[in-house]
This record gives C-alpha cells, structure tokens and sequence, in this order.
C-alpha cells in the first residue's frame, strides 16, 4: 500500500503534463463510502436518499458502481479514510466541537473491505481532503502553480469559475453540469462523456467538480489519454471563498491569494504528513 502526499500528488501530475502521459486522481470520500455501503448492504433507504440528491436514476446504480471500481483500478491515487483512524491527520468532524455520527464513522473504518467488495483494487491512496490540501501556501508548490500558463478543462455547475480561472490559466474551458437535486445523469451524463471521449486529449488536464458521477468523469478522461484531478467543492471555495465548516478549525483562507489557503495552528501539528 503507497500513500502520496500532496507534493507526491502534483509532482506526478506535473511530469504525466509534461510528457503527455494519462493522470487521473480520484476522492471518493464519506459520500462515496455511504453509497458503496448503501449498494452493497442493500440499505434503499439511504441509497434513495443518496440517488435522489446526486441524481442517478436506480436502475443506474449497478452501472455505477462497475464504472466506479473501473475508474479506481486505472486512477493513479484513490482517497482513503484510514487517515482520520491512524492519527496521521486531524480528526473527520462536522464541524468544530461537533463529531460526525457514530454511524458515518462506522461506515468509513470499514472502508477497505467496501472497497475491496466493490473491485476497486487499488493499493495507491491520497487524502481524501486532497483537493483543498493541493491549495495550501505552506507546501512547496500548489495547484495553482501547476495551473500557470496552462490549457485546462473544468466539470462544474458554477461555470463562472471560468472568470477566476482566465487569469491564470493560459485557457479555460467548462463543461457545465446541473447541480445537486438536478437529475445529473438524464440531463448530462451522455453529453458530457462524448465531450470527453472527443476532447480529453485537448487540455493540459481537467478539473473535475461534479459529485459522484464526477468519479465515472475523471476515469474516462484517463482512460481517453487525458489528466484529471478531482477539486470537488474547491470551486465554491473559489468562488465563494467559503471553507466547509468541517475544515475550519484546521485552514482558512490566504489573506496573500484568494485562491489559496493556509494552515491554522492546529493544521500545522499534521504538516509533516500533509
């Protein structure tokens, strides 16, 4: 089992734009877990709750789940939650002084044997917070270093990002998506694959902001010759310069660069595996 750090993370993607080789970076999180452990235990429930709000029909969950383990087999990195059990990083709250259930927390100690039920054999992790980690002022180099002068693709629903975006990269293209509660994969799901298959090749990489139907994006932009890195809700930071309550005891935002963030000083105890 390898864990890249976020120096790790960039490097590779850095050399994968470079010398034109496919990169695809992929977090599943705690959303991912519930809905892997919702599939597999058969629990309707949350799985329509989960369905409903991510906007996948239910005859769509066994396609999903099969592009998600193939998606995870060919990605360079996957997210793991062993982090917030091992003491390596800071704890997953919900927010400050507040815990996340007992029942989410059950859900993510066992997050190997979901992962390894639902075929995603993958022995190279990341953060599960590493789309607000590449951001961070306190390391070597950032995202945003890598995005300089670059030709990039984003999948959002907040095409606006565009406008924060143009002045950095050398161009900015979107593929707008519906939100959450939108019926993502009738509405776009298809379009948005033919782009990728006819276009992943075009850009430097691609910024993949679009739930979990995001996951089956960011493999088929690899899979098509391309380089992907999951940002998730990085773009409402981005644009709304809001940090998830969950995170603030530990970032907040750069007074230096609205785009990035720094650590707070109980963020720094966890630099050194950061």
């Amino acid at each position: 089992m390898t864990f890249l750090r976020i120096n790790d993370i960039l490097t590779k993607l850095k050399t994968c734009i470079i010398f034109r080789k496919p990169f695809c970076h992929i977090r599943f999180g705690d959303g991912g877990i519930k809905f892997l452990h919702a599939v597999l235990t058969r629990d309707l429930k949350q799985l329509n709750q989960i369905l409903k709000k991510e906007g996948i029909p239910l005859e769509k969950v066994i396609y999903v789940l099969e592009e998600w383990g193939h998606a995870a087999r060919i990605a360079d990195c996957i997210d793991t939650p062993q982090v917030y059990f091992d003491g390596s990083f800071w704890p997953r709250i919900k927010k400050r002084n507040r815990n996340i259930s007992k029942t989410t927390s059950q859900k993510m100690s066992i997050w190997y044997d979901l992962y390894k039920r639902s075929e995603f054999d993958n022995d190279c992790f990341c953060n599960p917070e590493s789309n607000y980690l590449m951001l961070l002022r306190n390391l070597p180099f950032t995202l945003l270093d890598v995005l300089k002068g670059r030709k990039i693709c984003v999948i959002t629903a907040r095409p606006e990002v565009r406008n924060v975006l143009q002045t950095i990269v050398k161009q900015v293209s979107v593929i707008p998506i519906v939100s959450q509660w939108q019926n993502h994969f009738n509405v776009c799901f298809d379009s948005v694959i033919d782009r990728i298959k006819t276009t992943a090749k075009d850009y430097d990489f691609w910024l993949v902001a679009a739930g979990e139907l995001g996951r089956i994006y960011s493999g088929k932009i690899k899979e098509n010759g391309g380089r992907s890195v999951d940002i998730g809700f990085v773009v409402d930071y981005w644009l709304d310069r809001q940090i998830h309550p969950r995170l603030q005891p530990f970032m907040q935002p750069s007074i230096v660069n609205r785009l990035q963030l720094v650590l707070t000083e109980e963020g720094k105890k966890y630099l050194e595996n950061i």
